[in-house]
């Protein structure tokens, strides 16, 4: 009877999460959707939008660590799924009601601020319910169920994002919805979440605490490499957010465009699974370099795709169909790195007791560095180096000359704001096979001799361990 609520305990807290993430990755949606809209409604630049972007990924930066350290410190993560949930729904609920630009950005802040929980959260989450055997497999669920959120928001905002809905314009509508439903989530994880019960440690807890785990984290070369390669890594994906709006530039129709995106980000969900369920299967052969490989695989295939979709293909509305097998091609293919390879080596290279706080400031460099930077670089490179020229009028309405300028100036952006990080993240991936395999055997060590009570300064195992491995190889 123990073993079967044990289970049935884990399978409600694993759906939660995996509806937690079905929700963030429509709420990350819902901006580069209306991207057009919000052009055509409020007049807005891109560069302006990109700034948009570039508040919530600092908002999420900022706050991460924090959410990190309350976990990591014993606070009920059921607690903090909860007050984030609510607090992102508040936020997307009231931005279908703004129309101040300074109000859209003070509210994407706080957005950031709350959806930057997820990620540490339901990190610690699955360290608890997963082994070795099956981290990757469910790490990919969870990914794959983000994306099934990208979907949904990609089929609801895309076609009605310029039509008037009860008094709403589409995007509006679509905000509203989805703020909405992560108010009603909340009910759902507090009936749905099992949570041991666990001491708060005030030691723990503090800005000068997690400044020394982070100084530890900085000691482990596995750790540097995992956010170099997100800086790298996270550019492309964050640049694509102006796919939807370099297809409608070709006179693609907005439920064509609505369609090609989600049928991307199915190719991507799939491939993330498959990416979690391969890294597992090549790590139960090579322990040490299993994982690494899937990886490498999968970032060296972005670059062809890149140059397909953005240059190759002639830009005409009647290759739609053809653009989105293509794009599914690239999401199944150019997923696996992170469900397969990064996210069970995070797991495998620091304590679980600071697991948290490691996927926090990873993800807080991260989105201060290449998810911001990604948006921002399209919309400088197109506006500044291929002069895209801005309109507050519909496409339908400019001149065929103006449309296939801003298309080819958009499509040229992209693929520079790909390639050059995709290349450099390809090259960063290589030191993994050096980095990783020490960096797990020394956690191995450090657990199998571990004595908590002795621990006198959060961050100094980190340190003592990395000073110990290398007076050995010195000697």
């Amino acid at each position: 009877m123990q073993g079967d609520d044990a289970r049935t305990s884990s399978v409600g807290t694993l759906a939660a999460l995996i509806l937690l993430s079905a929700l963030k990755g429509a709420d990350l949606q819902l901006l580069p959707s209306s991207f057009r809209a919000m052009e055509h409604e409020m007049g807005l630049k891109p560069h302006i939008l990109g700034v948009m972007a570039l508040c919530q990924g600092v908002a999420c930066a900022v706050t991460g660590p924090i959410w990190g350290n309350l976990v990591d410190c014993g606070a009920s993560r059921k607690l903090l799924l909860k007050v984030g949930a609510g607090l992102w729904g508040l936020c997307t609920f009231q931005l279908a009601f703004t129309s101040k630009v300074w109000e859209m950005l003070l509210l994407r802040l706080l957005n950031g601020a709350a959806l930057s929980m997820l990620w540490p959260v339901v990190q610690s989450f699955i360290a608890d319910l997963t082994t070795s055997k099956n981290v990757g497999q469910v790490c990919g669920k969870v990914h794959c169920a983000a994306n099934f959120g990208q979907v949904i928001a990609c089929l609801m905002v895309v076609p009605i994002s310029e039509q008037e809905i009860m008094g709403l314009m589409g995007w509006r509508l679509a905000l509203a919805v989805v703020g909405a439903l992560s108010l009603s989530v909340v009910l759902f994880v507090e009936l749905a979440v099992e949570e041991v019960a666990r001491s708060w440690d005030s030691r723990r807890f503090g800005l000068l605490c997690e400044l020394r785990k982070l100084a530890g984290f900085f000691r482990i070369r596995t750790f540097c490499v995992i956010v170099l390669q997100g800086v790298f890594g996270t550019i492309p994906a964050a640049a694509q957010s102006f796919t939807t709006m370099y297809f409608q530039y070709l006179s693609i129709g907005n439920s064509m465009c609505g369609l090609i995106t989600a049928i991307r980000t199915v190719g991507d969900g799939i491939g993330g699974a498959l990416g979690g369920y391969l890294g597992d299967v090549a790590s139960s052969v090579s322990p040490r370099y299993g994982r690494t490989c899937v990886a490498m695989i999968s970032v060296t295939a972005g670059s062809p795709f890149v140059y397909v979709v953005y240059m190759a293909i002639p830009r005409e509305a009647s290759l739609g169909v053809f653009f989105a097998g293509i794009l599914f091609s690239m999401g199944l293919f150019t997923s696996w790195e992170v469900p397969g390879c990064l996210q069970p080596m995070m797991m495998n290279i620091v304590p679980k007791r600071h697991l948290s706080s490691a996927f926090s400031w990873d993800v807080a460099i991260v989105f201060a560095s290449g998810n911001t930077l990604g948006p921002l670089l399209v919309g400088f490179i197109a506006q500044d180096i291929f002069m895209y020229r801005q309109t507050e009028g519909s496409i339908a309405d400019m001149s065929p000359e103006l449309r296939a300028h801003n298309a080819s100036a958009l499509g040229k952006a992209l693929f520079f704001s790909c390639v050059i990080p995709s290349l450099l993240s390809a090259l960063n991936f290589t030191m993994l096979f050096w980095t990783y395999p020490a960096d797990r055997e020394l956690l191995k060590d450090r657990e199998a001799s571990d004595d908590e009570s002795h621990e006198a300064h959060e961050g100094s195992w980190l340190l003592k361990d990395v000073e110990g491995k290398l007076t050995r190889q010195q000697t």
